[in-house]
């Protein structure tokens, strides 16, 4: 079985997380989700995640702690998603890969229709960093 490592970001602005949801030609169209990406050969998850964030929302992280893995099988693949805390960023939100964007009390985040794999990421920032 593949495994494909997939990092995300639960990105902290003034006591929210940010949400985004995948647009319609995604795979889970429509699902919310902590932005990220897959990491490449070599890479190291927070470089990873800086250069998917910058790929797809036009800013640079500030990757803190690690969060948690997550793990979900399809198909014929494992995909290990890991949860990155994101304490800021510099430069401007532009969407490029996703429909919307909100900012969400972390308590309210499981009240959206969140992608499978993200749901233990928010579980695990709320045992480790509640406010």
């Amino acid at each position: 079985m593949k495994t494909i490592d997939v990092v995300a970001a639960l990105i902290e602005r003034e006591g929210k997380l940010l949400l985004a949801r995948r647009d319609a030609s995604s795979d889970q169209a429509g699902l919310w989700e902590f932005p990220g990406g897959k990491v490449e050969a070599g890479e190291s998850q927070p470089a990873a995640l800086a250069r998917e964030l910058h790929e797809e929302m036009g800013i640079m992280p500030t990757v803190d702690d690690f969060v948690t893995t997550s793990e979900l099988q399809q198909s014929a693949r494992l995909i290990c998603l890991h949860g990155w805390r994101v304490s800021g960023f510099t430069g401007t939100i532009t969407l490029h890969c996703h429909s919307e964007i909100c900012w969400v009390s972390p308590a309210d985040v499981l009240s959206f229709d969140l992608a499978p794999a993200d749901i233990p990421l928010i579980e695990a920032y709320l045992a480790k960093f509640a406010f």
